[in-house]
């Protein structure tokens, strides 16, 4: 691209491109990971001798494999790797196969010093009210948690209750994501929930009872939704105190249901950007700060800073007048790490396994559970560098 013309030309030839998530984990796409001789002790040996220079910190991601099951599945529409939830004996086993990765990982993450934690999936809140405990406590046998840490977990609106809340409230946990995606309960049955916006709202209460911050996830491009259905939705969820609202675009790529059967009932792209132009201009007219092209935030009562979401977009900056580098350990199933280095070796990313039954194997036969992964040069850590930076709205013209 040599010119403003020849990127607009570009821009203007592919804008019609629906949204499909292909920079969320920057360059190159895990697509493109392709080494599947990745040597973990090697490369924390790499990030050792790293932060002899640099003081490093972890982002701490925990993946929780299952979602319930849904007609058409995977809610129509997501792109992550999930695999169906039966019973709790599941997520029991899988609470141990989970501390036996963390048990490998302990003599090579030794003194680490963790940033935040974030509980994610799949559905990070299918586990029943005595589960939390015993999740923290996994993790609290690799690190030492500061108690005044950020502990996120995401999860689905029916499937909190109050007691749960309380249960994770108890053992660490101090906000929620909530993934509620629509409000109207007609527009929701596209995915095949059994959601009711009556089960957000319900949490929303038991979060503010409780003191914990939250904020919700919606998405706008859905199936048969207009420009009013969004408005209503952003304005229910703004006179209910939500201090951060993620808006974002509805994902269409690969074999979901919404990109192979429903595209005549999605908005147009061009309808898209104006429901995108609408929704920002009134979250801004409520109070609200654009941080990122779909995160909003406010002041209030109970703040939702969203740092594990904001260290992972910035994995270098500058604390008290010191670089603090961030790595990304992605624990459990499909799990995406990224341990970047120095301009002589630049680190790695890689990706645990995808298929829960080749994640248990794995640990079984004693081997670290990474499917591939992608070793950086220099020119490419900058070109991923680049796409956080992005998605930050905060690109340096120099």
């Amino acid at each position: 691209m040599r010119d403003k013309r020849e990127i607009r030309t570009y821009i203007d030839a592919h804008r019609h491109r629906r949204q499909s998530n292909k920079v969320l984990h920057g360059h190159p796409s895990p697509v493109f990971w392709l080494d599947r001789d990745v040597s973990v002790p090697a490369v924390m040996h790499d990030r050792r001798r790293a932060a002899r220079g640099v003081r490093k910190r972890i982002n701490l991601y925990v993946g929780t494999p299952y979602c319930l099951p849904t007609d058409p599945g995977r809610c129509g529409f997501c792109l992550f790797p999930t695999e169906v939830y039966r019973d709790r004996q599941q997520l029991d086993t899988y609470l141990d196969y989970l501390a036996r990765e963390g048990e490998m990982f302990r003599p090579h993450l030794e003194g680490a010093e963790l940033a935040s934690i974030y509980f994610g999936g799949g559905t990070s809140n299918l586990y029943k009210a005595d589960q939390y405990a015993a999740l923290m406590n996994i993790v609290r046998g690799v690190f030492d948690v500061p108690p005044d840490i950020e502990v996120t977990l995401e999860g689905i609106p029916q499937t909190f209750s109050h007691e749960k809340l309380a249960a994770m409230q108890a053992c660490g946990i101090n906000r929620i994501s909530m993934g509620a995606q629509q409000l109207d309960d007609e527009l929701i049955k596209a995915s095949g929930r059994k959601q009711t916006a009556a089960q957000v709202f319900r949490t929303l209460d038991s979060c503010r009872a409780l003191g914990l911050p939250v904020s919700v996830d919606l998405i706008f491009g859905w199936p048969n939704q207009t420009t009013d259905h969004m408005l209503r939705d952003l304005q229910a969820l703004v006179e209910a105190g939500l201090t951060h609202i993620t808006h974002y675009e509805l994902n269409v790529a690969g074999r979901t249901d919404f990109a192979r059967n429903r595209r005549d009932e999605l908005p147009s792209t061009e309808r898209n950007l104006e429901m995108y132009r609408i929704g920002r201009d009134y979250l801004v007219s409520a109070g609200f700060t654009q941080v990122t092209p779909y995160d909003f935030q406010r002041n209030g009562p109970l703040q939702s800073s969203y740092l594990y979401e904001e260290l992972f977009r910035k994995p270098f900056r500058e604390d008290d007048g010191q670089l603090v580098g961030y790595d990304a350990w992605g624990w459990g199933f499909a799990g995406i790490s990224f341990f970047f280095g120095t301009p002589r070796n630049p680190g790695w990313a890689y990706i645990n396994q995808t298929r829960v039954d080749d994640y248990f194997r794995d640990l079984d036969a004693g081997r670290f559970p990474v499917k591939r992964g992608f070793h950086y040069s220099e020119s490419d850590l900058r070109r991923h560098l680049l796409c956080p930076a992005l998605q930050r709205l905060e690109v340096a013209r120099r």
